[in-house]
């Protein structure tokens, strides 16, 4: 090597004229080109994270505003863990309470509202923070009361849709706690309630459920006072529809619905015919003079030593059966049965109900019946696509709850863009850094050689 260098001339050979300005011309190039390419990639990353960050900020809270009257998406949208809260972002008056999800291999339910006034979705996170308890959704559509899946309680707790706030409602001793019916006008909710003494017993999912339902007392709570007014003679209340004057409550237990008023009075019964129920909450029609009832979807209520598994809360809806009336003064010839039907969610007036349904594919539908001719009409369909445990398992429903106040003036609107609210923080933060680490491998691989960098500053 030593011997090579020295055959080198002393002096190097002249260097071509304007080989240096050309050499310093493609420098200052190839620097334009880079920072010029470094602008677009930041450019790209701002537009980016714009689009990351926008969506996830929590602006002030600004409800739907109420339109003339109530709407039914014609489709509900699907699951998405881009949904927010309705402490985050109040959604306004709801339509439907519902939860949705699947857990064959995951856990991944959400307890969900759907807005009255546009295509507004929000998870009820006290719902969840309480293990997805028994819930009702007010009449009006703007509350959402619930009790503790946890195991015993001391409160229930009301959120409000409009403000988004709760207030806890004080039942006394710590005992387990089933919600049985909201009164048309708002003011009174019947409960269930009973100490608990297990925890696992009944092998169900949803154990306070299953052990109010075989114990439970009635409970008569004014939501203006707060106060809990219990009827020890109805023992244990099975399903429960208020009158539509709210001046009365039809309570089933065994096979026979007592009517009692709002101070635990008892001015009549109803015999239920056997392997049937009081369709819950809603059962009571508009007139006053019908029951409405289901079939049982497991054994019914506690007679004796049997029965007793709700076979409501926390099951998804799937039983296909028919609706039956029963006279309430026993005379009279109540209309046909309403066949095809999984759940009474409501009555629109009193020759129209409201019903889910369910197809042989398993698809899950609301329509509205006319009772007596018995024509039907879609109203609005759900999504049960393999959207659900990161679109590996089909999405099912559960614990479905419409705003009864509404349905006489409800409409069905064309379904927008889900309006899901902000994005969960840890979501967007996570996010975040993920394109601004790629924007810097980016920007590192497009930043020029610093040789480059030393002649265009030269």
């Amino acid at each position: 090597m030593r011997d090579l260098f020295a055959t080198l001339p002393d002096d190097p050979p002249p260097l071509s004229p304007g080989y240096l300005d050309t050499v310093l011309t493609r420098g200052r190039r190839a620097v334009r080109r880079h920072r010029i390419a470094a602008a677009a990639v930041w450019a790209a990353v701002v537009l980016v994270l714009a689009g990351l960050v926008v969506p996830g900020v929590a602006l002030p809270a600004r409800p739907a505003t109420p339109a003339a009257k109530p709407g039914l998406p014609d489709h509900f949208a699907g699951y998405s863990l881009l949904t927010s809260t309705v402490a985050a972002a109040p959604p306004g008056r709801a339509i439907a309470l519902y939860g949705y999800g699947n857990g064959e291999t995951v856990n991944m339910f959400q307890s969900l509202v759907v807005g009255a006034d546009g295509d507004t979705y929000r998870r009820v996170d006290a719902m969840e923070e309480r293990d997805r308890p028994s819930a009702l959704l007010a009449p009006d559509g703007t509350r959402v009361l619930l009790g503790d899946d946890r195991g015993a309680t001391g409160d229930l707790i009301l959120v409000d849709l409009i403000t988004g706030t709760r207030r806890s409602i004080p039942i006394g001793g710590r005992v387990g706690v089933r919600l049985l019916a909201w009164s048309p006008d708002g003011r009174h909710v019947a409960y269930s309630a009973a100490p608990l003494s297990g925890t696992d017993e009944f092998g169900t999912v949803n154990v306070v459920e299953a052990e109010v339902a075989r114990t439970g007392t009635l409970r008569l709570l004014d939501l203006e006072t707060g106060r809990s007014t219990e009827v020890p003679a109805i023992r244990p209340a099975w399903t429960a529809a208020f009158a539509p004057d709210s001046r009365r409550i039809a309570v089933q237990v065994g096979q026979v619905a007592h009517l009692i008023d709002l101070d635990g009075r008892e001015h009549g019964s109803v015999q239920i015919p056997s392997g049937r129920e009081l369709a819950a909450e809603v059962g009571w029609s508009p007139d006053g003079r019908l029951l409405a009832t289901v079939p049982w979807i497991y054994e019914g209520p506690l007679n004796g030593t049997t029965g007793g598994d709700t076979g409501h809360h926390g099951t998804f809806l799937w039983k296909v059966g028919d609706i039956e009336f029963v006279p309430v003064t026993g005379s009279g010839t109540p209309p046909a049965p309403v066949p095809d039907v999984v759940q009474l969610l409501g009555w629109r007036s009193m020759g129209s109900v409201v019903v889910a349904t369910i197809n042989a594919a398993g698809h899950m539908s609301m329509a509205e019946v006319q009772v007596g001719a018995g024509t039907r009409r879609t109203l609005s369909r759900f999504d049960t696509g393999s959207t659900c445990e990161l679109g590996i398992e089909s999405c099912q429903l559960f614990d479905l709850h419409l705003a009864t106040g509404l349905l006489p003036e409800l409409g069905v609107r064309h379904s927008g863009r889900p309006q899901r609210g902000p994005w969960p923080t840890l979501l967007t933060a996570v996010l975040g850094v993920v394109v601004l680490g790629a924007a810097f491998l980016l920007w590192r691989r497009q930043r020029p050689p610093a040789s480059l960098r030393q002649h265009h500053m030269e």
